[in-house]
């Protein structure tokens, strides 16, 4: 078997211009001026942004997963960096919000949890605190029958900044009732866990 190769040097000038086209004296077109249009990411729907961290950029949250066969719920952060929040209880989605008190250095997240019994719901008070989400006060359900559009959950305690005033049903037997019960919505001031 032989193998031969042979080389090639180009042309001592070039037939056209490699680069540039035709070589001119009237003045080439500049490229159209284009606008660069800058996006702001998109929240996932749901999401709420506040500042979760004292004194730094605000960021979302959303929530990412809701296994309803094993009933978890997941919440996630925009930051990647920020844990996600597992609710601890068998929940089948929620709603979030942010809270802003005079009280705290940062906003609080709501958590506003569907549970199976679909009558109530189940409010998780979180805060973030050395990079880890810690609850501000334990977790408390509202009957449907107690929960007017208008109704805050929870707040500062206007008496004690050290506790929060907190809404949550009770059932009560009631004789003037057709069910002969009822609902009722009781509200109670319970000390600040994390602050």
């Amino acid at each position: 078997m032989s193998v031969s190769f042979r080389c090639a040097s180009p042309k001592s000038k070039p037939e056209q211009p490699i680069i540039g086209g035709e070589e001119s004296s009237s003045p080439t077109a500049d490229a159209p001026d284009e606008t660069i249009v800058i996006k702001p990411p998109r929240m996932p729907e749901g999401a709420v942004r506040a500042n979760f961290k004292a004194y730094d950029v605000p960021f979302y949250a959303s929530v990412k997963e809701v296994d309803r066969q094993r009933g978890k719920t997941v919440i996630e952060f925009e930051q990647r960096a920020i844990p996600k929040i597992v609710l601890p209880e068998k929940t089948y989605g929620a709603t979030l919000s942010s809270l802003r008190f005079e009280e705290f250095d940062r906003d609080l997240l709501l958590v506003n949890a569907k549970l199976k019994d679909p009558v109530f719901n189940k409010y998780y008070l979180y805060i973030l605190k050395n990079n880890q989400w810690k609850q501000v006060v334990n977790a408390f359900a509202i009957h449907r029958d107690n929960r007017p559009d208008t109704l805050q959950p929870i707040v500062v305690n206007p008496k004690n900044e050290n506790e929060m005033l907190r809404y949550y049903s009770v059932f009560d037997l009631d004789q003037t009732s057709s069910l002969g019960y009822t609902w009722r919505l009781l509200q109670e001031s319970i000390p600040i866990e994390n602050q």
